[in-house]
């Protein structure tokens, strides 16, 4: 055992001086099985280590990061066999494996400082990008200073052999991905995998017959904007099936929003569920469309406000996921968004995105007649999600206490942010979720006089 380590400490030495650009032979490895073997674990330990600290919360691990692992293992051994195979030099076979995997691991230990960094401060996910480009043009340094010093410089057509070498030993770096996409250790929370036979397939005849009917009935549902009186419209959309915390946060929603904040028979849910197939409509792009266009022909545009309500799994790319299996369903991104609310001619927008990275949705669509909360920072994942969840940290503290008991939309998501603050260092979650919050300047000034409608209506008098 200590000769077996004594050589991978040679081999790492020497492997340092490859992808660094060291003079160096590869007389100076220990070729041979157990190397290869040692090298092969190491290196499927430091990609373990590096995907651990990527992982987003609540992923599990998965047997596709030994498969990965495997594949580009056998990946190298076949073009380590073709290489000697075609340049007539059968010590390819074993000492070419043996020095890549060995001068991999700078490479490697650039990435887990990343990873460590970006744990400890995602807002550096900018310059971590940049990084890891950086990172793909020194693999192809050491792909092929690793080649250069197996083949000897010594040997015919040195130059020309290097660079075969070099473009058969790179084609992971931009075919792998195609080849097998799922290859990390860790996964983020699988959807389920199988549909509840409880309940309809959203592609059932019962269920395709209902749904058009489903939107129809609660568009005509809709009351008009009341003449000389500021209307709120509320819109809930909950795109994501597979976890049931969604509609019910949806619903909850829905209810408060009734009850303390006039949108009764103003109101419209939109959502994907095993649950609701039969009794709403599905949470999808072209309904969402379609329902700002309703709304948008119903209120009166330079007085009534309409209030988005949107929740989902979030990524970095900033859109909301929407899964149904098996229906092939759009995302919604923020430009999208953006577009519908514009088309529908809806002035005074309130939005509220409750997902991973929702700060992203800010920019895309920020103007001075819009309001807009986000459960967390673009750079950042909100909490709460999951099967057994029966609310996401976000809709708990922005709608279940903060406007249950607060007329001001601005005082409850204060509270809000205040709460799940708190409930993260008592979970002790991290990062910190770090919800965000854009008020345009003339729907700073509107909020109060709407806000101060909705309480006079909620107590009895007449504006």
């Amino acid at each position: 055992m200590s000769t077996v380590l004594r050589d991978l400490a040679h081999n790492l030495t020497g492997g340092a001086r490859v992808v660094f650009g060291a003079p160096v032979s590869v007389l100076r490895f220990r070729i041979g099985v157990p190397q290869l073997l040692v090298l092969f674990l190491f290196s499927a330990l430091l990609d373990l280590a590096v995907d651990t600290l990527r992982r987003e919360p609540g992923s599990t691990m998965t047997i596709l990061g030994l498969v990965g692992e495997g594949f580009y293992g056998g990946l190298l051994m076949l073009f380590a066999a073709l290489l000697a195979l075609l340049f007539r030099q059968p010590s390819l076979v074993l000492s070419l494996p043996v020095v890549i995997l060995a001068s991999e691991w700078p490479l490697q230990a650039v990435r887990l400082v990343i990873a460590l960094v970006l744990r400890a401060d995602p807002a550096l996910l900018g310059p971590a990008i940049r990084a890891e480009q950086v990172i793909l043009i020194w693999a192809v340094f050491w792909l092929w200073r690793s080649a250069a010093v197996c083949l000897g410089p010594t040997r015919p057509h040195y130059g020309a052999r290097s660079l075969v070498a070099l473009l058969l030993l790179a084609t992971p770096l931009w075919l792998g991905p195609m080849l097998l996409p799922d290859m990390a250790w860790w996964r983020a929370a699988p959807a389920a995998e199988q549909r509840d036979t409880r309940y309809p397939s959203p592609v059932s005849e019962a269920v395709l017959a209902a749904q058009p009917k489903l939107l129809e009935d609660a568009l005509a549902d809709l009351e008009d904007e009341r003449k000389n009186a500021t209307d709120l419209y509320f819109v809930g959309f909950a795109p994501f099936a597979d976890e049931d915390v969604f509609r019910k946060d949806m619903e909850v929603a829905r209810d408060l929003m009734d009850s303390r904040f006039d949108t009764e028979d103003r109101s419209v849910l939109l959502i994907n569920n095993p649950r609701t197939v039969l009794e709403r409509p599905f949470a999808t792009v072209s309904n969402l469309r379609e329902t700002l266009n309703e709304i948008g022909a119903a209120i009166d545009p330079e007085d009534d406000v309409v209030m988005l309500f949107l929740e989902s799994h979030g990524n970095r790319n900033h859109s909301l996921a929407a899964e149904f299996a098996p229906l092939e369903l759009d995302p919604l991104s923020p430009e999208t968004l953006r577009a519908m609310l514009d088309d529908a001619k809806i002035k005074w927008r309130i939005i509220v995105v409750s997902a991973c990275y929702s700060g992203g949705f800010i920019e895309p669509l920020k103007d001075d007649h819009t309001l807009i909360l986000t459960a967390s920072a673009a750079d950042r994942t909100s909490f709460g999600c999951g099967h057994d969840s029966n609310s996401t940290f976000f809709a708990d503290a922005f709608f279940q206490n903060g406007l249950r008991f607060e007329d001001s939309f601005l005082k409850a998501f204060a509270d809000a942010r205040e709460r799940i603050a708190e409930r993260e260092k008592k979970e002790d979650v991290k990062p910190a979720s770090d919800p965000q919050m854009f008020v345009g300047t003339e729907m700073a000034a509107k909020l109060p006089k709407l806000e101060e409608t909705l309480r006079a209506r909620r107590s009895g008098s007449n504006i």
